[in-house]
């Protein structure tokens, strides 16, 4: 995965942001993933959500549930330790159908859109710790500023006027989630993991894990599943299969999961990350971006909305389909 510094996307030099723009093209074509180093997110933004959402998971399960349930009408909030079945989220994608429906050995918390025109339901915060919700609002704020710089890096690489995306992510869905992945306790089951393989549903992840034992994972091209090394104050970008869709598949979205950590580590191993999900307007038809097309070739896939194709995988995620 490599590490690809955005400095120079920030300057004035139109040269040097197209170099950037180059390396994040050929990453995408080549595996989906790379790390980033000098996104210009406040530090103070980053710890100050991080811990409020440490503490947050720290209360007692009881509390976390009844402060914002997920639900069919309110796909946010938070989903205890056995929630969920990453897995399952690919059974209407491109993958194997025989892996263990077992559930991840995580826990999380989601928060979507404040903005109405999204059309999603209003934000549910939990009532402790008194620092989340000012904490949050700023990491989110954050979140759709660097979003918005890396899909202008996106629509360079494509070939496309830099604004491109604009009018796409004007009323879009981004979604934070904490993911607390606590200490185990007792064996996991045959096949159990922390995350189980999936790929991601929307455009970009932007991720922000810890450096604590049993970490992500990426499915590389000669099939075999290789760590990934987070770079000090960096983040972990990677592309969805939406992204994948809207670019005929030159670029790529890649299978990966969250691994347990060695046995002698299972009492001492609780990892926390963070990642933000950018999701386009639900409204908005994806087709084949034309620049994704060579002469002569055709569409690989029919157009979708991007909200069909989120809750086609949201709902498998969560046993609903």
């Amino acid at each position: 995965v490599p590490v690809i510094d955005l400095a120079d996307s920030f300057s004035s030099s139109a040269e040097k942001k197209q170099q950037v723009a180059k390396e994040i093209g050929a990453a995408c074509e080549q595996i989906g993933f790379f790390s980033i180093v000098n996104h210009n997110v406040p530090p103070a933004t980053i710890d100050n959500m991080w811990k409020a959402t440490r503490e947050f998971f720290d209360l007692p399960e009881a509390e976390k549930i009844e402060s914002a349930k997920m639900t069919e009408e309110y796909p946010y909030g938070y989903s205890p330790v056995g929630g969920e079945i990453l897995a399952k989220g690919k059974e209407t994608g491109r993958a194997d159908e025989d892996l263990p429906p077992v559930a991840d050995l995580k826990e999380s918390f989601s928060l979507g859109p404040s903005n109405p025109a999204a059309g999603m339901p209003p934000r549910q915060w939990p009532t402790r710790p008194d620092s989340f919700k000012p904490a949050w609002e700023a990491y989110y704020g954050a979140m759709e500023t660097l979003s918005s710089h890396i899909l202008c890096l996106f629509a360079l690489a494509l070939d496309l006027p830099p604004n491109w995306f604009e009018d796409k992510t004007d009323r879009h869905r981004n979604v934070i989630r904490a993911l607390n992945y606590p200490d185990i306790e007792s064996e996991p089951l045959p096949g159990q993991l922390r995350a189980s393989a999936h790929t991601d549903y929307g455009t970009i992840t932007i991720l922000r894990p810890d450096n604590a034992p049993g970490g992500l994972q990426v499915l590389a091209k000669d099939n075999e599943w290789k760590s990934v090394a987070v770079p000090e104050n960096g983040y972990v970008i990677n592309l969805g299969d939406l992204m994948a869709r809207w670019t005929n598949d030159k670029w790529v979205s890649t299978m990966h999961r969250v691994v347990l950590p060695p046995k002698d580590r299972f009492g001492s191993c609780r990892r926390q990350s963070v990642a933000f999900f950018q999701n386009i307007n639900a409204d908005h038809l994806v087709e084949c971006i034309p620049t994704c097309l060579a002469p002569g070739e055709q569409p690989k896939y029919p157009p979708i909305t991007a909200f069909e194709h989120l809750m086609q995988k949201h709902r498998a995620s969560v046993g609903m389909d």
